[in-house]
């Protein structure tokens, strides 16, 4: 007999212990007061009704399956933060987004959530062999939606939105003079501090694990959509700091989390 089926047996033992139980204390007691031989063989039993409420719930999570846990309307609140963004930053990419986050756990299925970083690029183009650099902070305001809340496995299976601005300076160098194919001159040239910002929204898809009591691992993957862009009029930027390159306005992203739910 393997252990699964050893421990359905005993639930339905359990179960059915409890039943009877209940039966004998609800078996109404009769009118009349025994005599003779029956009062010598009569049995006074107390029963404590904690006791019976005890038995009652035993035998409910027995006959009826594992007991819903208890869900708040405010569960708590978590901070966390981007680990892709450090290894990034470690392996020498020439751009990376490090970020910090904070939301609130609404009924174990809405959390609110604020995120806040800092993008940075040194990149060199190949074709003109020019130099792109920024480094700006960036925010994003959204919320996910976790639709495995019932759950008692601490898993989440999470989709949300978010919206993302960022204000930044950034320099176009080259390091090699352009040549004007008309008059035949030679310049090269400098350009620092090049204003620009961006509006953008993302669309997310999230998983995420408890580890163990309040640590929680995730990660998520990410469509992003260019609302506005304003920049320099002599050129945009290679990078926006917290939306990532964008080809036609459209980009894509993900995080892998480290959470601490408190």
């Amino acid at each position: 007999m393997d252990s699964k089926t050893s421990r359905s047996i005993s639930a339905w033992t359990n179960g059915w212990l409890c039943l009877l139980s209940l039966l004998l204390v609800a078996t109404p007691a009769k009118a009349s007061e025994p005599t003779g031989s029956e009062q010598r063989d009569t049995i006074v039993v107390a029963v404590d009704s904690t006791a019976v409420e005890e038995m009652t719930q035993q035998l409910a999570e027995n006959l009826g399956g594992e007991k819903k846990r208890k869900i708040h309307f405010i569960n708590g609140f978590g901070i966390g933060a981007d680990i892709l963004g450090l290894v990034q930053k470690v392996g020498s990419s020439d751009w990376t987004n490090m970020e910090a986050m904070a939301r609130v756990n609404i009924l174990e299925r809405y959390f609110p959530i604020f995120e806040l970083g800092i993008g940075e690029a040194d990149h060199e183009g190949r074709d003109l062999d020019n130099r792109f650099r920024v480094r700006a902070p960036y925010f994003r305001v959204g919320m996910d939606y976790n639709f495995r809340a019932q759950q008692a496995d601490g898993n989440r299976l999470l989709f949300g939105f978010r919206y993302g601005f960022s204000t930044y300076k950034y320099d176009l160098d080259s390091a090699v003079p352009l040549r004007d194919p008309v008059w035949k001159t030679e310049q090269q040239f400098v350009l620092h501090d090049l204003s620009g910002n961006a509006h953008w929204l993302e669309l997310v898809f999230g998983l995420e694990t408890r580890l163990w009591t309040i640590v929680r691992l995730g990660w998520d993957l990410r469509v992003k959509f260019l609302i506005n862009q304003k920049a320099h009029e002599v050129g945009e930027p290679w990078l926006i700091p917290g939306f990532g390159k964008k080809p036609d306005g459209i980009g894509w992203g993900g995080s892998f989390k480290l959470m601490f739910d408190i």
